[in-house]
């Protein structure tokens, strides 16, 4: 759990692994959530979890409990808050909370609908490995795809979006709003730290990219298939996609601004 080190089922670090822990924000995920945790168990380097869940009504943090305490090895916790507030503020506070412990050295962000191909970490550890300070898995790069189950709506939604975001903020990765992402923790820090990272929905992905390459990290890409998501209904709508294309318009001003 968030109190130690990643570790193997022997209960020992892996020898020259970094010690990894994955953040998911959930809300209404119980039926997904359990499968997501049974496979991050089972990723080769042995991470951590912390779940983030904003007092889902389904009782998604009651599952969550259960599992830690019966099949979680001692590798997951869970931060409860006491209301739904949105991605920005749930990835703030369990992004803050693993850095304030001191033990990673690198932090994975996720979602819990099933979508994510956690099996493809130890990739994203290796382009760590090879220089990288943010690793993004992403849907459009080389190599990368999305599930044949995508609706048309979507799959247009999403390329808009990250061609607008990448263009309008000169970002140098095709897949700007994936969610799936791995960080050196003291970049990470200093990207919490960033005043323009306060969105409360998808922005704020593009927030910490933005801010990330501001502090000239090194980002790479690492092709995943992303997979519709298992249960529940997409949190994305309207309002949020709004609330993103004005903070990229933000961005972009505060850095005309400041050059």
């Amino acid at each position: 759990m968030i109190a130690g080190p990643a570790q193997n089922a022997e209960g020992a670090q892996r020898p020259g692994t970094p010690a990894v822990v994955v953040v998911l924000p959930t809300y209404n995920e119980a039926g997904a959530v359990v499968d997501v945790l049974r496979r991050l168990m089972k990723v080769q380097c042995a991470p951590d979890v912390l779940v983030v869940d904003d007092s889902s009504p389904d009782g998604t943090g009651d599952v969550v409990r259960r599992f830690a305490a019966q099949d979680g090895a001692g590798r997951v916790d869970l931060l409860s808050r006491p209301a739904k507030e949105g991605l920005g503020p749930a990835y703030r506070d369990g992004l803050s909370r693993v850095l304030a412990a001191g033990r990673y050295q690198v932090v994975v962000q996720g979602d819990a609908d099933g979508s994510h191909p956690f099996e493809r970490i130890p990739a994203m550890l290796d382009a760590v490995a090879e220089g990288a300070d943010l690793v993004v898995g992403s849907r459009y790069c080389p190599g990368g795809s999305l599930d044949a189950e995508w609706p048309l709506g979507r799959r247009l939604l999403s390329r808009a979006a990250n061609n607008y975001a990448s263009r309008l903020l000169s970002l140098p990765v095709r897949d700007a709003t994936s969610g799936f992402r791995a960080w050196r923790a003291p970049l990470l820090g200093r990207v919490l730290q960033a005043p323009m990272t306060q969105a409360n929905g998808y922005g704020y992905l593009v927030q910490m990219l933005f801010a990330a390459v501001r502090e000239g990290a090194v980002v790479r890409e690492v092709p995943i298939c992303f997979a519709q998501r298992k249960t529940g209904t997409s949190k994305l709508g309207t309002r949020i996609a709004v609330e993103g294309a004005i903070a990229c318009l933000a961005m972009r001003f505060d850095a005309t601004r400041h050059r």
